[in-house]
């Protein structure tokens, strides 16, 4: 007989097929945590993980890692600039990081060597453009660094390698009072196992250790563990 624990599951995942399924299988969110700082906006956003089949048993992995996208987009006059956005996407080890180093104070400085086409394109050149061939290429920092009152600010810029000065249209910031920064450190713990991908082969494996609908019992295969 099955378990009410196998059948909640069941009722569960098709309850969630059956929601997904009105919106005509076109179905796509856009999760974001928002804060509108005095002179900046704070937007982080999961990159989500891509996953590959393994051998030519129906099994899959993961191809590429998820990661957190940060965000900063100045304001001027209540008016957005857009095309001064600056971004910075922070890999599991990182935002790791984060967590055990800022409750202790300690700020974190994270840095990319950009590339020499456009400083790594697409959002947030910084006012680079393309011609990243000329003059040294720029290093994008982050820096985020615990302030007054448990507050926490966040801060993006283009550093010169060589000469440790910023470049391009100056660095971004934006401070996140405790409360919000508070939600930032929650939201990167519930993420960073979705961002792994462990979630979505968790499920998978569960669904296929049930017992059948037609009698008999599921089974784990070849899965390791």
């Amino acid at each position: 007989m099955m378990s009410f624990a196998s059948r909640r599951i069941i009722a569960s995942t098709r309850g969630l097929r059956r929601g997904l399924a009105s919106f005509n299988g076109n179905t796509r969110s856009f999760p974001a945590y928002r804060v509108f700082g005095e002179s900046t906006l704070f937007n982080m956003k999961p990159i989500m993980p891509t996953f590959k089949q393994a051998g030519n048993q129906g099994a899959f992995t993961v191809q590429r890692e998820g990661k957190l996208l940060l965000e900063l987009t100045p304001r001027v006059n209540g008016q957005f600039l857009w095309d001064s956005n600056q971004n910075f996407a922070l890999s599991v080890e990182e935002l790791a990081l984060i967590q055990h180093q800022l409750p202790a104070g300690h700020p974190v400085e994270l840095s990319r060597r950009m590339d020499v086409d456009g400083y790594g394109g697409g959002g947030g050149g910084g006012g680079f453009g393309g011609g990243g061939a000329q003059g040294p290429q720029p290093d994008k920092v982050l820096y985020v660094e615990p302030t007054d009152g448990a507050s926490v600010t966040f801060s993006l810029d283009y550093i010169n390698p060589e000469t440790g000065v910023g470049m391009g249209e100056g660095m971004q910031k934006c401070k996140l009072m405790a409360g919000e920064f508070g939600v930032v450190q929650t939201l990167i713990t519930w993420v960073t196992p979705h961002l792994l991908g462990w979630p979505v082969m968790i499920e998978c494996n569960n669904v296929n250790a049930l017992p059948h609908p037609g009698g008999g019992g599921g089974g784990h295969g070849d899965v390791p563990f």
